[in-house]
């Protein structure tokens, strides 16, 4: 026996109102067992398509509010001029989030762009599962889900990074669709100063209502990547390890503090360890990949002269053509 849901609703209304006085007395001992689940059924598929609905809802609410913070962060930047600094090669880490299902399209884009120019004791490229070609960090106890299990991951990545050695300066965290123009990335955080607690980023996303991740105060977008000096990668995990993934993983799964979004449970962590660190606006973070055309009539009048460091939501067949136009020795920049 099958009825649609409309009509197992019609059909209860019907028996609610017949009968005896009492709508539920004269209901309960006629309800057929067959059209009794069958009701159970499509409730439980009605409930589940309006948290479905309310779910993406949310994520696009999410989105567009972090869309415009991003926008915000970047249009209040003050100039830069990344030609005064120099700084040395392997004074940055790169966290590179991923999974199995990437390797071959935005990973491998990646790979065979802006991260070829990077070296790879600087690539903490964390995955799900080994590859052949690329160095991945497997997080074996991370699932590969892009909410808690990508959350996961980052923290395996800047666990990692607290005990790389070397003399690198900074974390910096990105996607596999992240196009990062390093030199000026590099040239920016130059000027910094890396001995003091500092965390780097469009700082803002998930604050104030509805959201009010982190206790109302949000954290760093994840779409403009946000990274931490290495006094604060040390006074956070180096020897707290731990304790750390236990506080962290307490925070991802907090519906109020991060609903499980990655950006916003590595800030809180690390604004709970550290209360007094500082917070820097990220300069030179770009229009995304979601505006090619306005992206490209840009970049190919700014070429490898643009300010910009750093691309999201960047397609491989994207990334490829920005690496053409803003490598600092590539085709684009002959003559300049």
């Amino acid at each position: 026996m099958f009825l649609s849901l409309s009509a197992a609703l019609l059909w209860v209304s019907f028996q609610l109102t017949s009968g005896s006085d009492n709508g539920c007395d004269s209901f309960l001992p006629h309800v057929d067992e067959d059209l009794f689940s069958v009701f159970q059924l499509g409730n439980d598929a009605g409930i589940s398509r309006v948290k479905q609905n309310n779910a993406r809802n949310t994520e696009l609410l999410y989105r567009e509010a972090s869309r415009a913070r991003m926008a915000a962060c970047h249009a209040q930047a003050p100039q830069f001029n990344h030609l005064d600094q120099k700084p040395e090669v392997g004074r940055v880490l790169y966290v590179i989030k991923t999974y199995s299902g990437a390797y071959e399209n935005r990973l491998r884009a990646v790979m065979e762009t802006w991260a070829a120019r990077v070296p790879r004791s600087s690539l903490l490229i964390v995955g799900d599962k080994e590859h052949a070609e690329f160095p991945i960090h497997v997080a074996h106890e991370c699932s590969s889900d892009a909410m808690l299990g990508l959350a996961c991951r980052v923290a395996h990545g800047v666990e990692l990074a607290a005990n790389t050695p070397g003399n690198w300066s900074w974390v910096f965290i990105v996607d596999d669709d992240h196009y990062v123009k390093t030199d000026n990335l590099e040239q920016f955080l130059a000027t910094l100063n890396p001995s003091i607690a500092t965390g780097v980023g469009c700082y803002g996303c998930g604050s104030g209502k509805p959201f009010n991740y982190c206790r109302g105060n949000g954290g760093f977008c994840g779409g403009c990547g946000y990274g931490f000096s290495r006094a604060a990668i040390m006074r956070a995990i180096r020897g707290h390890e731990v304790d750390f993934r236990a506080q962290h993983l307490s925070v991802a799964e907090s519906k109020t503090l991060s609903d499980t979004r990655e950006d916003m449970a590595m800030t809180c962590t690390m604004m709970d360890r550290m209360p007094d660190m500082k917070v820097e606006a990220l300069l030179g973070s770009g229009l995304n990949g979601d505006t090619p055309e306005e992206l490209f009539e840009i970049l190919s009048s700014e070429g490898c002269n643009t300010q910009q460091s750093i691309w999201h939501w960047m397609k491989p067949e994207m990334m490829h053509k920005v690496h053409k136009l803003v490598t600092t020795d590539g085709p684009g920049c002959l003559g300049a």
